[in-house]
């Protein structure tokens, strides 16, 4: 059943060992479950294994329930394309993806199974710790189906999260005004790209991440090289990937490719370059339990972890699959995975401090 995966080879910062993010922990949750329907669901186990009769009774079950509605933090030209190709992977099952951001999606879950009207049926989330303290909880579902058991081990988190996308961060540069493609972040200290350089500010734990391990994989005092450069700064990737398709700037160096694309297809002067190593987030799906459609998330969940579902999520190079053999896949070895775990409020403030030194606006 494993002929088409391999083994989730992550760089994972190692204040945390891999078998701690990446090791699977059973949820045992019964011998059944009854959604807010009153269909039966599957039952659960240590396993994500389904009979072929039991998987066809829930493919019956989710088209009787006919949605299922997806929490999401990815950028809407990504869940845009999941739905399309779902509904048609999956006639009689619409699919509702509603955006919620960062970790408002946590409050949203956790404020609707306090009200005991869960309306999210399954979500995709970059909130990968309270993700696990959820399936931990039970308050996530192990997800089941033929791709879901063939789906390697090591892609999970507490044995009912996958980890179905990861999103290394990118630099974009103007092909106009770089004569000579950057290609690591060393480039970026040359003498012509003084003041003509835009980056994120501190937006959260995951850009405090970022910036910390390019000061310890790029060399000590880099970042203060950096600053140097009169790097202007932005609340996100957004502004300074446009201020370079506008000519404003020659390079951003902190962005994703669901903001560079879109650019890039409308004729944009730009370039997006995959720095080796790189660092990157990933998202996690969850089933959530007790939903009103649990069927229909089950089937989302399993196609999310399908060849199919999974070259949806990467698109046109946008992301690392979990899969060795999805079309358009980055390289997931290359990638770092952020451990927020690791950057507490205490070390994002640390790290705030030292940073405000070197950037912030005299």
């Amino acid at each position: 059943m494993r002929n088409h995966s391999v083994p989730l080879q992550l760089t994972v910062p190692t204040s945390r060992p891999i078998a701690s993010l990446l090791a699977g922990c059973a949820i045992v949750m019964g011998t059944a479950l009854f959604g807010a329907t009153g269909t039966a669901v599957h039952a659960q186990s240590k396993d994500r294994t389904v009979s072929q009769a039991d998987w066809n009774k829930i493919l019956t079950d989710a088209k009787k329930e006919g949605l299922v509605v997806v929490y999401t933090t990815t950028a809407p030209a990504v869940h845009e394309r999941i739905k399309a190709d779902f509904e048609k992977a999956y006639p009689g099952i619409k699919m509702d993806a509603i955006r919620v951001i960062g970790n408002l999606i946590n409050t949203r879950v956790e404020q609707e199974r306090a009200a005991g009207n869960i309306e999210g049926d399954a979500i995709i989330t970059s909130e990968l710790v309270w993700s696990a303290a959820a399936a931990k909880k039970g308050w996530l579902r192990v997800p089941v189906g033929p791709n879901a058991q063939a789906w390697p081990d090591s892609g999970m988190r507490q044995g009912a999260v996958p980890l179905i996308g990861v999103n290394p961060f990118v630099m974009v540069y103007n092909t106009n005004l770089v004569k000579t493609p950057p290609t690591g972040y060393q480039d970026l200290l040359k003498p012509e790209f003084k003041g003509k350089i835009g980056s994120t500010a501190l937006v959260g734990d995951l850009t405090v991440g970022w910036y910390d391990w390019m000061e310890k994989t790029q060399g000590a005092g880099f970042l203060a090289k950096l600053a140097a450069q009169n790097m202007k700064t932005y609340p996100g990737a957004v502004a300074p990937t446009q201020g370079v398709a506008a000519g404003e700037l020659s390079i951003n160096l902190w962005t994703v490719f669901s903001v560079t694309n879109p650019l890039v297809d409308a004729g944009a002067p730009i370039k997006t370059v995959v720095v080796n190593p790189s660092y990157g987030a990933a998202y996690g799906g969850g089933v959530v339990a007790g939903s009103k459609r649990p069927n229909a998330a089950l089937v989302f969940m399993d196609y999310m972890m399908s060849v199919r579902g999974q070259g949806q999520m990467v698109g046109k190079g946008e992301m690392a699959s979990a899969l060795s053999n999805v079309p358009g896949s980055l390289d997931i070895k290359a990638v770092t995975l952020h451990d927020d775990e690791k950057y507490t409020p205490d070390v994002v403030n640390a790290f705030t401090v030292k940073w405000n030194a070197l950037f912030a606006p005299r």
